[in-house]
C-alpha cells in the first residue's frame, strides 16, 4: 500500500477519504458516515469496508478520527442486509423481528457515541490504548479475541445459569475492583503522596502502554 498511494494518488486520496468543512466542522464526519453507509449496501459487508480501509489507517492516509465515521457508517449500512433477508425468508415477521432489532441496536449506539465529540473520545481513546498494547505485545490481539469472542461469553453463559445472586455478589465484586482501580489511578496522578511507595512504583511486568 506504501508504494501504491505515492505521489498524486496519495494526495487525492488524502483529501478525500479525510474530507473536511471549514464552514462546518463536524459535517465532513457525517458525508463520511453517510460514505459508509452507502458503500456497506452496495458491498453488503462492514468487514469489506472497515479491512478495506484499515490498512490505509496504518499507512497514514486516513486519520483514526476519520476511520470511526466511516465504521459507524458501515455497522448501519450491514444491517440493511439483514432486512432484505428478512423479507425473503418465509417467515416475515420473525425475521423482520430479528433484523430490526439488529438495526435499531446499532442506531442507538450511534446515537449515544457519534453526535457528541466528548463521546466519540470514548471509543477512540479506547482504540488507541488496544493498538498501544498490541505494539507492545505480539500477542495482545490473539489474547484479546479469545478472550472477548470465547471466554467472556461462557462465562456469562454460566452466571446466567448460576442465578441472581451469584451475579449480584460477583458484580458487585468486580465493581468494587473497578472502582479501586480508578481511584488508585486518580491518586497516582493528582496526590500520590498519600500513597505508600509500593503504589507509586510501576511493577516491572507491565509493558510501557500501562506505565
Amino acid at each position: 500500500l506504501q508504494s501504491v498511494f505515492r505521489g498524486r494518488a496519495a494526495i487525492w486520496m488524502q483529501s478525500l477519504l479525510n474530507l473536511e468543512f471549514k464552514s462546518v466542522p463536524f459535517l465532513g464526519d457525517y458525508v463520511l458516515l453517510a460514505f459508509g453507509i452507502g458503500i456497506t449496501i452496495l458491498m453488503q459487508s462492514s468487514s469489506i469496508t472497515t479491512s478495506t480501509l484499515t490498512p490505509l489507517v496504518g499507512v497514514g492516509l486516513i486519520s483514526l478520527e476519520k476511520m470511526f465515521p466511516f465504521t459507524v457508517g458501515a455497522n448501519i449500512g450491514t444491517t440493511i442486509t439483514g432486512i432484505m433477508s428478512a423479507l425473503a425468508s418465509s417467515n416475515i415477521k420473525v425475521g423482520m423481528t430479528v433484523a430490526l432489532a439488529h438495526l435499531f441496536f446499532n442506531l442507538i449506539g450511534t446515537l449515544i457515541w457519534f453526535p457528541l465529540p466528548f463521546m466519540r473520545a470514548v471509543p477512540l481513546s479506547m482504540a488507541k490504548f488496544l493498538g498501544s498494547m498490541a505494539a507492545d505485545l505480539r500477542w495482545f490481539p490473539v489474547a484479546y479475541i479469545f478472550t472477548m469472542f470465547a471466554v467472556l461469553p461462557i462465562i456469562f453463559f454460566l452466571l446466567s445459569l448460576a442465578g441472581v445472586a451469584v451475579v449480584g455478589v460477583l458484580g458487585s465484586l468486580l465493581f468494587l475492583a473497578l472502582l479501586a482501580l480508578v481511584v488508585l489511578t486518580c491518586l497516582r496522578s493528582t496526590r500520590p503522596h498519600v500513597l505508600p511507595e509500593a503504589l507509586k512504583r510501576d511493577p516491572e511486568c507491565l509493558p510501557n502502554t500501562l506505565r
